[in-house]
């Protein structure tokens, strides 16, 4: 039968043991600002529990609850040595290892190289993930698996909870946050620290190397992305936006430039949602997102329009309201999607289109002020040679411009 760990009194008073025993192996971890080499001893595969605020596993915890309304949203946090919620984090592991890293694949012919690292009560520090393998291997056949009936560890004395992060941040997050974590796994942990445990945003930019603009853009990110699955009906399904990050980076950004009224961003944020459906998938939608933001007037022109809704005339709050509620309906998500992309392209090419004809005006008009300026840095000292040839060649230019303004009408 899986063992998910053993009782506290007994798990604490053998791993009390094990850390009085002497050993010849040690293994470098950076504990309390330094370095140190700590022994390395054996236990039994069933002895450690997991340790359930896992970083990595947040987002999928999240997804655990949503998916199991009947179970407190404490589940995880009310009690490490809940037998019911180790087994839960136990299958949110393997979930994890069998990812695109898979570890039972590794773990099939090797054995452990590394030893995992436990608190001095036994939850694991770093090792989670190889930890839910090695049971499930062996569980399906002690045999051919013995290797992993006694695992090594590394025993760390008694510390705060915070120390314990530090040397989760050191072991994990520095080395493998962006290749390793989900961006949302990331942005639920930070935001755990701060609401849960007392974390500030300096004290998570010291902890996990991260720039302070990053992680408070990170965690707007994130806001949005809670937004986008409560608005598509799946909330906490965090699994489905881990594809979609940039598209929420981009909402963050544009609304924060973008100097518009709460009517007006919040049929933009709806529109964002739409061409979001379509992020991850391959398709680029990344920079549609501030081009929306420029063109929101076609757009609302052209959703109104597909959805008979009647605009002219309506106070703008008012029209405004009006498409952000046809934007909430499920049934025009795709249609919506599609008429925005549209709208957005005919504004970028009549744009264009309008660049190209005011050009001649406009670089004349530069040249116009390049010569004032020229005129304005005239010193004693100023060089002067060709200048009355290029003079000569500008004079040439505006009589060829003036007479092609005359057949123009102008």
């Amino acid at each position: 039968m899986l063992e998910l760990g053993w009782p506290l009194p007994r798990r604490r008073e053998f791993l009390k043991e094990k850390s009085s025993e002497k050993s010849d192996q040690t293994h470098p971890v950076p504990f309390q600002g330094k370095m140190q080499y700590l022994p390395i001893h054996q236990v039994p595969l069933g002895l450690p529990l997991y340790r359930l605020e896992n970083g990595r596993t947040t987002g999928k915890q999240a997804e655990y609850l949503s998916a199991h309304p009947e179970v407190s949203k404490e589940f995880f946090r009310l009690d490490n040595e809940s037998a019911t919620a180790q087994k839960a984090q136990h299958k949110i592991l393997t979930e994890l290892a069998s990812g695109p890293k898979n570890l039972f694949k590794e773990f099939e012919t090797e054995p452990q190289i590394e030893p995992i690292i436990l608190t001095s009560l036994g939850y694991v520090v770093n090792g989670n993930r190889r930890l839910s393998t090695w049971r499930d291997l062996y569980d399906s056949d002690a045999s051919k698996y013995d290797r992993f009936r006694n695992i090594q560890v590394v025993i760390l004395p008694l510390v705060d909870d915070k120390e314990i992060d530090r040397v989760e941040a050191d072991l994990q997050l520095k080395e493998d946050l962006k290749a390793d974590y989900s961006w949302t796994a990331t942005a639920l942990m930070m935001r755990e620290k701060m609401s849960r445990y007392g974390y500030d945003e300096d004290e998570l930019v010291a902890l996990y190397t991260r720039d302070k603009k990053d992680l408070i853009e990170l965690l707007d990110s994130l806001d949005y992305a809670e937004q986008y699955l409560a608005a598509r009906d799946i909330p906490s399904k965090y699994s489905e936006v881990d594809a979609k990050e940039y598209a929420f980076i981009q909402m963050v950004r544009t609304r924060k430039r973008w100097k518009a009224s709460e009517a007006q961003k919040e049929v933009f944020e709806k529109s964002a949602f739409c061409l979001t459906d379509e992020a991850g998938e391959g398709k680029r939608i990344y920079s549609e997102i501030p081009k929306l933001a420029d063109h929101l007037g076609e757009v609302v022109e052209s959703l109104s329009d597909e959805f008979e809704i009647e605009i002219k005339g309506a106070e703008e709050n008012t029209a405004l309201a009006k498409v952000a509620e046809a934007l909430d309906k499920k049934e025009n998500f795709e249609t919506a999607r599609i008429v925005i992309r549209d709208a957005i392209e005919a504004a970028v090419h009549a744009k264009k289109n309008q660049k190209k004809k005011d050009y001649v005006v406009s670089t004349v008009q530069k040249a116009r002020s390049l010569l004032s300026d020229a005129k304005a840095s005239i010193e004693p000292e100023s060089a002067k040679n060709g200048i009355s040839q290029t003079l000569d060649d500008i004079e040439a230019l505006v009589e060829d411009f003036r007479a092609w303004a005359a057949d123009n009408g102008e």
